[in-house]
């Protein structure tokens, strides 16, 4: 008696774990169909859905974005960068944030952006120091005013995701050893990053595919709910990110338990617009000596 009711409670138990399965087919396509395209287009067209967890102009704030700010002092930019943070909720801790860099002109009161780029991170630090690195790499493609300066052989690449994949990188082969010798190792370096990090989030990308197709047995009872929610391991204190300051801005109202078939959506719903934005003016950078015409133009 006892074998027949473990066999039907093993039967019911895939039976459930069928029906749940069908519901979650339709999400989960192979990583090059074009149906997987599509759907990763229509994530980019909802990103008003994600909610904005950092504002900040990482002021002092070492790493990529101390960088960007001496390049930006050094072709003549007036006002700090503006970094948004959005994350993008995946269920069973697999969120991911989205950060977009934006460089503003010099006149006062400017609201649109001569510049944007953007980052992609799995804690809000990496995500900003990522944006701030691809905006330094975009800025020294576009502008020759760097070409004699100490930033001449700063890895440089185009807007979009193969400029991001395709480095430019100067000639150095008329350099002493030193200097060459430094360029080579930086552009090795360069892209040895930019294949490690498409290769982090692909990795999530299939494992958030992965655990997704097990939620039905742990729905189902089948196997442990604490199998569907991975801990982040915390990094030594000597590697870790640095701490980028700025402001968190009240998430969305939240929202009813999600009934229903894994992966969940955001518990959270849309946020007011004004909290997306910065709620103060633009902060100027040290040593910023002014341009009259900018600032004439501007003003009439």
């Amino acid at each position: 008696m006892m074998l027949l009711s473990g066999i039907a409670n093993c039967c019911g138990c895939l039976k459930s774990f069928s029906e749940h399965l069908q519901l979650l087919c339709c999400p989960i396509f192979p990583r090059n169909s074009n149906v997987f395209a599509l759907w990763l287009c229509f994530q980019m067209a909802t990103r008003a859905q994600n909610q904005v967890v950092r504002l900040t102009r990482c002021l002092d704030v070492p790493g990529h974005t101390a960088m960007l700010v001496r390049v930006m002092i050094e072709t003549g930019y007036r006002w700090y960068p503006e970094y948004t943070v959005e994350e993008q909720f995946r269920d069973f801790n697999q969120s991911q944030y989205f950060c977009t860099v934006r460089i503003f002109p010099s006149y006062p009161g400017s609201t649109e952006p001569l510049h944007c780029s953007y980052g992609l991170g799995v804690t809000v630090e990496m995500a900003v120091q990522d944006a701030a690195y691809s905006m330094m790499t975009i800025m020294r493609v576009r502008t020759g005013l760097l070409r004699n300066t100490d930033f001449r052989y700063m890895p440089a690449s185009l807007p979009g995701a193969q400029g991001y994949l395709q480095a430019i990188y100067a000639d150095s082969t008329q350099e002493d050893s030193l200097t060459r010798t430094t360029a080579e190792m930086l552009e090795d370096k360069d892209r040895e990053n930019r294949a490690l990090r498409l290769e982090l989030f692909n990795t999530r990308a299939d494992h958030w595919a992965t655990l997704t197709r097990f939620a039905p047995a742990v729905q189902a009872g089948c196997m442990d709910t604490r199998d569907l929610y991975p801990v982040r391991s915390a990094l030594p204190d000597m590697v870790d990110w640095r701490d980028v300051g700025g402001i968190t801005p009240p998430r969305g109202p939240r929202r009813p338990p999600f009934v229903g078939p894994r992966p969940h959506t955001s518990p959270y719903g849309p946020q007011a617009p004004q909290d997306r934005l910065f709620p103060d003016g633009h902060v100027e950078l040290p040593g910023y000596g002014g341009d009259f015409y900018e600032d004439y133009y501007g003003a009439v």
